[in-house]
């Protein structure tokens, strides 16, 4: 079975707190291109976030996952991003959640 991700989303407070708006937007639109790329999507999206520098530039390096069927996309952001966070976004047909590893 594959995932939508298209029910009605939800987004926790640590979310709200640690991972800026434009970031939050950006992960959800990584799903659609994660739909592209892949067959299906898996109910677990997992999203590493990390601020580096890259040829000089603070940036934000996401990493985005999923485990079944595999699939796999980086981006570069120019971004200033203090520190790693891993975020999941989970598909649970009636609803969209996405929160911090933490809080799961």
């Amino acid at each position: 079975m594959g995932y939508k991700f298209n029910s009605h989303r939800y987004i926790t407070r640590g979310v709200v707190a640690e991972i800026p708006l434009e970031i939050q937007l950006m992960l959800f639109e990584s799903i659609e291109i994660m739909r592209d790329k892949v067959d299906e999507l898996d109910w677990l999206q997992v999203m590493k976030l990390e601020g580096i520098t890259k040829d000089g530039v603070s940036v934000l390096r996401i990493l985005h996952e999923q485990e079944m069927p595999e699939g796999q996309i980086e981006y570069y952001l120019p971004y200033e991003f203090e520190g790693k966070q891993t975020v999941f976004v989970i598909d649970d047909v009636d609803y969209v959640t996405m929160l911090l590893a933490s809080e799961y």
